[in-house]
């Protein structure tokens, strides 16, 4: 097995303040890029925190860097059709 279990793995959410979740989500779908978007049962975080929802990307041993790259790459698609 992996001798560090507790560094294989990791999740983002992140917001945009001028695109919606689910645009987002919408968008890098188009392109390949699976996540998450919604208040993912988190709806008292999300309403301290004052956000309606989020976006989530999770990284597993089974991503590398060519994946970081192409989410980064599809969410300047995101800015990109948004704007």
């Amino acid at each position: 097995g992996l001798e560090n279990k507790h560094s294989i793995g990791g999740v983002i959410s992140f917001s945009y303040s001028d695109f919606h979740p689910h645009d987002i989500a919408t968008i890098l779908d188009g392109e390949s890029i699976a996540v998450r978007a919604g208040h993912h049962c988190a709806q008292p975080l999300m309403e301290k925190l004052g956000v309606s929802a989020t976006t989530r990307a999770s990284f597993y041993v089974y991503n590398d860097t060519s994946d970081i790259d192409k989410l980064f790459n599809g969410l300047q698609k995101v800015r990109s059709v948004l704007t």
